[in-house]
């Protein structure tokens, strides 16, 4: 796996448009936190009777919570990368000089994981930072840093699945940013308040975002007409549809005429 990997990396570490969506992604989620940390300073200086979000253990869910706002970017990245592969022929080339089909499938996979673990890392050492200026037990809350991780995989997943049967990026990215954005909030929303409760949450992408739902939570909690389910029904639903993304995914790359 490792040898695979450093050939991707071959691949992208020239590639203007790979630095550019790693700088707005590595770059942006801090200082969207930083942001928010400002205008949360400005509302505790009126009501300081409430808790700072940047404090442990809320700063994992906090940070996870932001961060989610810009996954997609990196889910636009996955896209290109994957695409690029079909309209440069690079995958036909790969395997002219030998490589199996499972070994490219390995290797894109392995793209996938390095940046699930790119974007943990990220939310880890940036809830640290602010944390630490706040105060608490940096060991509280780090369960939120899973719930992180298993957001940042179905949310990549949903862009591979893309990635992989549609052969244009452009189409491939509007349909992904479009339902991320626009289409699943309103749609789980619909589904909470017309067919049942919850329901919602069940959605590919809602349920992880139900996991880390940081300050919307109190929101949340205001239009809450019964408990939540546990968090444990969340993750197993966000693991299914990555397995289900992942597994057409494979099925795909194995199947298709190069």
């Amino acid at each position: 796996m490792i040898s695979l990997l450093k050939i991707e990396w071959l691949k992208v570490k020239a590639y203007r448009v790979f630095w550019i969506l790693i700088g707005v992604f590595a770059v942006g989620a801090p200082l969207l936190c930083a942001g928010n940390k400002a205008i949360n300073e400005k509302i505790r200086e009126k009501m300081p009777l409430i808790a700072n979000p940047f404090g442990f253990p809320e700063a994992y869910e906090t940070v996870g919570w932001l961060t989610s706002f810009l996954t997609p970017v990196m889910g636009i990245l996955l896209i290109i990368l994957l695409t690029n592969e079909n309209n440069f022929r690079t995958i036909r080339q790969n395997i002219i000089d030998g490589w199996g089909r499972q070994q490219y499938t390995l290797a894109k996979f392995g793209v996938l994981i390095v940046m699930v673990l790119f974007i943990t890392l990220l939310v880890t050492v940036t809830a640290l930072v602010y944390g630490a200026t706040v105060g608490g037990d940096p060991s509280d809350g780090t369960q939120a840093l899973l719930y992180s991780a298993v957001q940042s995989l179905t949310y990549l997943s949903a862009a591979f699945f893309l990635g992989t049967f549609l052969k244009r990026s452009g189409i491939a990215i509007a349909i992904y940013v479009f339902y991320a954005y626009v289409v699943e909030f309103p749609l789980s929303a619909l589904l909470d308040f017309k067919v049942k409760f919850h329901l919602g949450g069940f959605l590919p992408l809602e349920s992880t975002d139900r996991l880390l739902p940081g300050q919307s939570q109190f929101f949340r909690k205001l239009l809450e007409q019964a408990p939540p389910p546990d968090k444990m029904w969340y993750i197993v639903t966000a693991l299914a549809y990555t397995a289900l993304f992942l597994g057409l995914s494979w099925r795909r790359m194995k199947k298709a005429d190069l």
